[in-house]
């Protein structure tokens, strides 16, 4: 398993795989971002291996959605 993506991660939590932002983005593109009920149960299973059940919660996955807007916006 590559750990490349750590260095990007600012956050104190564990970070996430590239696959698992990319289905929190793909399933808020389908669900919007105020139905994070929707969210989490859509991506829930395709967490990596051994993450904690509430890996994906509602919580966990609104404010790692806005992480990575505010990544994506802050200039270079």
């Amino acid at each position: 398993e590559n750990t490349e993506h750590k260095i990007l991660n600012v956050g104190p939590t564990e970070p996430w795989s590239v696959r698992e932002k990319l289905c929190l983005a793909s399933s808020v593109m389908r669900s919007g971002d105020q139905n994070w009920v929707s969210v989490s149960r859509a991506i829930k299973p395709f967490s990596e291996t051994g993450r904690p059940p509430d890996w994906f919660s509602q919580k966990h996955c609104a404010s790692k959605y806005s992480e990575l807007l505010e990544a994506t916006e802050a200039p270079k």
